[in-house]
């Protein structure tokens, strides 16, 4: 790849660390084990923690270390930036896609977010190669620091072993180190566990089906929802009880239930402020997820969208728990101001099937509460509990 020498300059080798990190396929060079835990920066720069296994190199040429276990690896490069023209954390991942894209005519780009790398907020992009033979998976990740510190992680593996390694690349990521600096304030805080994370990474990327990533995401939700576990429901501030005796459910702490038709007959809205939940009893419906798609379709009649239902990118996602069944979808979609608002389309029934009766639940959370969410509406599905009949 050609950079003229002006970049050249500015990267202090970065240039370098990209194209050794582009080939999606495994490299040949030689590997030498490692028996150490820690990893030590020849020039005292960081340290890094190697799992027990795994190989660790470093190329002078490029000042980076590439740490690796067969055809999955990550590759690091800390370069001190000259603070009059330092490149930005943007610009790596911008320079790395382009070349990306050079080298696999099938690259794609599938999004990204923030990240923490060695205490600093960052951002990192997701890339897939959908070469039939060996389709790969490359997540690039970097940051520049308070002191003008660039970092830059890349990791790479097939795509039959990302999700797999996904734990030990993020723990190699995580242990990274700059010695002598203060972590910078204001790293975000996560918005869910890393398990969660993980997953739905590896589901973006296509290592599993839709309908196995929304079983492996209920699944998941349901183990971390589980009563008892710290932090995992909201607090709530009372119960509503249908007029009709058709239901109950928690009400979160903070928000108001106010009853909607006569005596409640079209059940209860849920608000804080902007934010609102709508518990209503389900048109006639075989089933839970079924309660989801009618809603939905009736939702792209309306709005004449030629969108396809499910909304959400996982998948219909079930929990199941207290003799009931949830199924839900979430998405993104914009108010009339065109503000992103966190939506749900939820429909709850009975586990047995013995009874057809199913309550819809739609949900509507703006940014300003996108971070619980999930948690809100989870805890006011999971907590409803149907009359007997």
């Amino acid at each position: 790849m050609h950079v003229s020498h002006r970049k050249q300059d500015r990267n202090l080798g970065l240039c370098g660390a990209i194209m050794a990190a582009l080939s999606f396929a495994a490299l040949t060079l030689p590997f030498a084990a490692v028996a150490q835990t820690i990893y030590n920066d020849p020039k005292g720069r960081f340290d890094l923690q190697i799992p027990a296994g795994w190989q660790v190199t470093s190329d002078q040429r490029v000042d980076q270390i590439s740490v690796r276990k067969g055809a999955v690896q990550e590759i690091i490069f800390v370069l001190q930036q000259n603070k009059s023209h330092a490149m930005t954390a943007k610009e790596v991942i911008d320079s790395t896609a382009s070349e990306f894209q050079h080298q696999c005519p099938t690259h794609r780009a599938l999004g990204g977010g923030t990240v923490t790398l060695a205490g600093t907020p960052g951002v990192y992009s997701l890339f897939t190669c959908s070469d039939p033979k060996s389709p790969a998976v490359a997540e690039v990740s970097s940051v520049l620091t308070e002191n003008d510190v660039l970092i830059g992680l890349t990791m790479i593996a097939p795509l039959a072993e990302y999700y797999t390694n996904l734990p030990t690349l993020d723990g190699i990521r995580d242990s990274l180190h700059l010695i002598g600096s203060k972590s910078k304030t204001g790293a975000p805080t996560p918005t869910e566990s890393l398990a969660m994370t993980e997953l739905k990474k590896a589901c973006i990327v296509g290592a599993f089906k839709q309908e196995d990533c929304a079983r492996r995401i209920g699944i998941l939700r349901g183990q971390e929802a589980k009563p008892g576990t710290a932090g995992s429901e909201p607090a709530t501030s009372g119960v509503y009880r249908d007029p009709k005796n058709r239901f109950s459910v928690k009400i979160p702490e903070g928000w108001s239930a106010t009853s909607k038709g006569e005596a409640g007959s079209l059940g209860v809205q849920l608000r804080s402020g902007s934010n609102w939940i709508n518990i209503m009893p389900a048109e006639s419906a075989t089933s839970a997820s079924e309660v989801v798609l009618n809603q939905e379709q009736k939702i792209a009649a309306q709005s004449r969208s030629s969108r396809k239902t499910p909304f959400g990118t996982m998948g219909l996602i079930q929990l199941f728990g207290n003799g009931l069944e949830v199924t839900y979808d979430h998405f993104t979609a914009s108010s009339v101001q065109e503000n992103a608002i966190e939506s749900y389309i939820g429909g709850v029934g009975k586990i047995d099937g013995t009874d057809h009766t199913f309550m819809l639940l739609v949900a509507s959370i703006d940014e300003q509460q996108k971070s619980h969410a999930g948690a809100i509406f989870l805890s006011v599905a999971q907590s409803i509990r149907l009359a007997a009949h």
